[in-house]
């Protein structure tokens, strides 16, 4: 970016990450060490990275990949923002009301981003069944960003 010029500031959810760390040459991951975003991710992404540890590894196996599991993970959160839940914690309960019908399990990826006043990217439509938060899902954002 040219000096001055402000980042532009992104929540993310699992799945974007989970698609860097499948595969160490995307463009999801390029994206994310750009310097062109803020990205921000709440802290129980750790609970996530945890769960899909085999999955992601299975998936990564698959490509022929320029580093190990453990250090694609340490990059990448080298560029994220984890923020922990008390940050965002009073708009958790307006991130419920517009998600409980839609999936609950997003909330908290609503919460931080009505909190920091910036769209969440994310290639998961139920995101965009809501009409509060702006969400870009990879291509759109390429689009938009990248003209």
């Amino acid at each position: 970016m040219e000096g001055g010029e402000e980042k532009i500031g992104l929540v993310v959810d699992a799945n974007i990450l989970f698609s860097a760390l499948i595969k160490d040459t995307s463009i999801t991951r390029e994206l994310i060490t750009s310097d062109i975003f803020d990205i921000y991710c709440p802290e129980f992404i750790f609970n996530e990275l945890k769960k899909y540890e085999r999955f992601i590894i299975s998936k990564r196996g698959k490509n022929n990949q320029l580093l190990t599991y453990k250090e694609a993970v340490e990059t990448l959160l080298y560029f994220i923002k984890v923020i922990p839940t008390e940050f965002y914690e009073d708009k958790i309960k307006e991130a419920y009301k517009i998600m409980k019908d839609i999936d609950e399990k997003d909330t908290h990826y609503v919460a931080l981003a009505l909190k920091l006043n910036c769209p969440i990217w994310s290639n998961d439509n139920d995101l965009k069944k809501q009409n509060e938060v702006k969400v870009y899902n990879t291509k759109e954002l390429l689009e938009e960003f990248f003209k």
